[in-house]
Parts: structure tokens; sequence; C-alpha cells
């Protein structure tokens, strides 16, 4: 993930270069489209904030909306195909590992971790996403506040790394399994208009039983195919749909913060206490 403009980016190759961990902030000015090789092993990425349009090896393209966590398997080299929207942060922790740290007996225990949850594309490259939890959050923050100096910092960041990896595996495994992991057409779409209402409202959204009740789902299907298809819940799509927004309006000067709070439905005290949690910067510093 690199960007037109990159705030405290940082990679680091540990192990010999066999795993390598990079997390920061990047925006565009204007939509991207990013093609890049996808190479062979486990990409793990933590999507803090922001929205993304992905997809691997040819597969189905996917909208995936922070904070989610988003998992890719190759065992030999393919393509991914990343969109960006225009003024939109991307805050994200990427944890790429080679099969040769994990070695043989336990890639083949992963293999069978990512049949469950995704089935395999003709280029053999897979992915999988869910939301990433109060947990993976914590470890994210934890591998990026780290505590330790010296050549110990590298041991200690390694540890967090596959610890993060683990957890996210699990994560998407037991969301994978929680129910029918395969939406029909017409749901998909069903899904897809309960997002672009939710965005034509976001001022005033309609309730989870109204929603579900307006695209024809029931509240359970409805809330399980947002997970499916963006990564996110209903309730965390519009929050970082609104931020967004919000972001938008104010870093481009279109709107000051207290009208930009209240465009997108939100008070101003509240608004800064999110946006800061979100962006990592109050929305007064983007003027």
């Amino acid at each position: 993930m690199a960007g037109e403009a990159d705030r405290g980016n940082e990679r680091l190759q540990m192990l010999a270069g066999a795993m390598i961990l990079s997390a920061g902030i990047n925006r565009f000015d204007e939509p991207k489209r990013v093609n890049a090789a996808l190479p062979a092993g486990i990409k793990t990425v933590v999507l803090l904030s922001g929205r993304l349009q992905i997809s691997v090896g040819g597969g189905r393209e996917r909208e995936v909306c922070g904070p989610a966590v988003l998992l890719i398997r190759s065992s030999a080299e393919a393509e991914r195909d990343q969109v960006f929207a225009a003024n939109v942060p991307i805050r994200y922790l990427i944890v790429q590992m080679n099969d040769s740290v994990l070695g043989a007996g336990m890639t083949d225990a992963l293999d069978r971790s990512f049949e469950a949850i995704d089935s395999k594309g003709a280029s053999g490259a897979q992915l999988a996403s869910c939301p990433a939890g109060r947990e993976l959050q914590a470890l994210v923050s934890q591998i990026t506040n780290c505590p330790i100096r010296g050549p110990e910092r590298e041991l200690y960041l390694c540890g967090k790394a596959m610890q993060l990896v683990a957890l996210a595996i699990s994560s998407c495994t037991a969301e994978a399994s929680s129910g029918d992991n395969r939406l029909a057409t017409r749901d998909v779409e069903r899904i897809r208009k309960a997002r672009d209402l939710l965005a034509t409202s976001m001022r005033e959204p309609p309730s989870l039983d109204a929603l579900a009740q307006q695209v024809g789902l029931n509240v359970r299907k409805l809330s399980a195919g947002f997970r499916q298809v963006y990564g996110a819940s209903v309730f965390g799509f519009l929050q970082e749909y609104r931020l967004e927004q919000a972001y938008k309006l104010i870093s481009t000067g279109e709107m000051s913060v207290s009208e930009a709070a209240f465009h997108v439905g939100y008070g101003a005290a509240h608004f800064a206490t999110i946006f800061r949690k979100r962006f990592g910067v109050s929305p007064s510093s983007l003027r």
C-alpha cells in the first residue's frame, strides 16, 4: 500500500526478509487503482479506517470497510487489484509472511483453515475478510507503539505479528462458520441496495429493522450479509462512511468542522472525539 500522501509509514523486514511488517496512513488526491504482483505466502491486512475495493487472482471484487481484517493466501504469485477512493485516509497494518516462516506442517494446517473460509480461485489465491474486533485492534496498537528498542525490538514485533495473523485467521474462520458463507446473487444486490440507502440518508439513517424491510431481507440476513460483503457491521459501515465524507469536506475546505459534523449526522463534540479516534488527528487540524 504505497500512497501519494503517506504519513508516518514504516516498513520493516524481519527474519531475514521472510516476514515484512508495514504500517501507516495513505491518502490519494484522486481515485487510484493499484495492480501489483502478490507474492506467495500469507498477507494479513488490518484496515483500521478507510474503504477499498480489492480482488486477487482474478476473483470477485470486494468492497471492504474498516475496521476490518483481510487475509490473502497465495501459493504462487498472483495479481491483486485494489481501488482507493479520493481523499479517504487509509490507516493500515500489514504482515506479509513467507511459507518458510511457518514450516510445512503449519502451512498445511493453515491451508485447511483457509479452505474453510474461502474456496480457492483459478490462480490459487484466496481472499477473506471480516470485521477487526477489539483484540485485533489492540494488537495493532501494541505493534505500532512498540515499547522496546534495540535488538530485542524485532523479537517483540515478530511475536506480536504472528499473534495477529493467528487471531485474524481465527476471526475469519469463526465468521465463516457462523452461518451460510454463500450469498445468493439477489441477496448481494439487496445488501448493496442497503448500502446505497445508508449512504444517501446518512444524516438520518433508517433503523436496522426499517432498512431490512426496505430491501426485502430479515435483520439477521442483512447483518450477516453486510459483514460478508463489506467486512463490517451495518453500523460500522455507516460510521466509517460518515467519517470519510466528513474528512473529505473538511480537508478540501468545502465545509467547516461544525458544518461537516452536522452534514454527516453528528453533534460537534461527539464528532471530534470519534474523528480523532478513527484518523489519529483532530478534525480542526485538517483546516
